[in-house]
């Protein structure tokens, strides 16, 4: 799973630069690469600490997924309104939070796969070792 924080966490930051390239207003270009940079590296800044502290760093990085989720749901009205535009259309810069939201949606629900396998094997384990201990 830190592998895939690390690959998620580049990607996200690639993504904050190729929006950075395609809008042509100064601000709002700065602003997405600054969040791209922030939740990438936020993730890969998990990914390192999981090394240490495998279930908190986990747990960061699901956290980190749960708010970049819930930032790019934020933007929906803009993603119909960017699908629903005529050609040509203005930059893509909706399609790579749909993207963004995909990726942190799959941290997610990876990281909550594994902490909930996690603690079904402690319960397994937990129950056959009371269960050898009262015979």
């Amino acid at each position: 799973m830190r592998g895939y924080l690390v690959l998620n966490g580049l990607l996200i930051i690639g993504i904050g630069f190729a929006g950075k390239m395609m809008l042509l207003e100064k601000n709002a270009a700065f602003s997405f690469l600054q969040g791209g940079l922030t939740l990438g590296g936020a993730l890969i800044i998990c990914a390192l600490f999981a090394g240490s502290h495998y279930r908190l760093g986990l747990i960061g990085g699901g956290v980190v997924a749960l708010l970049g989720f819930c930032r790019t749901m934020i933007n929906l009205s803009s993603w119909a309104e960017w699908l629903a535009q005529s050609s040509p259309r203005s930059p893509a810069t909706p399609l790579l939070e749909m993207i963004v939201g995909l990726l942190t949606l799959a941290i997610l629900v990876g990281v909550v796969r594994i902490l909930l396998a996690e603690r079904t094997a402690k319960t397994r384990t937990g129950l056959l070792g009371n269960t050898d201990q009262n015979q």
